[in-house]
């Protein structure tokens, strides 16, 4: 079986909702399905996954990809995985073996990083995936519609997890109209 949705897009984008809709709209019993974020990601609760608008469905945090792998049961038939581009690259590995064991996969995640770069594995994971989601934001500044993730404050760092306080979705022209002031 190879069945793995994922669901990309920028900053505000609503993948988050739309993996945990998935989650909800899942025929499968509650006690056969993995939900995962990794550790990084800290902005609401230790234990669950929550969306910018405030939906939340209980899940694992993670440090590292293959702490999925004990987690896993033989009852196991979905994986949800939020936050994908901070797994790294062996979360592909992973999503594999768990697509050739009859385990569906959805993940959702950063497609490019603030740079405008593949973000992490993303790339990989866009080629592993049967079914993708591209989800789109408004943009910040004129409402169109937004493929950036603008970082709204001056740091080299390339992984600062964040919200409205550090980042904003936006259209080509108003990311690049952000990026040349920066560098100016």
């Amino acid at each position: 079986m190879r069945d793995f949705t994922l669901i990309y897009g920028c900053m505000f984008s609503g993948k988050t909702t739309r993996l945990i809709g998935l989650y909800n709209e899942s025929e499968i019993d509650i006690n056969e399905r993995l939900v995962v974020k990794p550790v990084i990601d800290n902005r609401y609760s230790d234990n669950a996954v929550h969306s910018h608008s405030g939906l939340q469905v209980i899940g694992h945090r993670l440090f590292k990809a293959e702490e999925i792998y004990p987690l896993i049961t033989p009852h196991t038939r979905e994986v949800y995985l939020d936050e994908v581009q901070f797994f790294g690259p062996f979360i592909i590995e992973i999503i594999g073996e768990l697509m050739s064991n009859g385990i569906r996969v959805i993940a959702a995640g950063l497609d490019k990083d603030y740079l405008n770069q593949d973000f992490g594995p993303m790339r990989a994971l866009k080629k592993l995936s049967n079914k993708h989601m591209q989800l789109l934001a408004k943009c910040h500044i004129c409402s169109k519609e937004a493929t950036h993730t603008f970082r709204t404050i001056k740091t080299e760092d390339l992984v600062l997890v964040g919200h409205s306080d550090v980042y904003q979705a936006r259209c080509k022209e108003h990311w690049e109209a952000g990026m040349n002031a920066k560098a100016n």
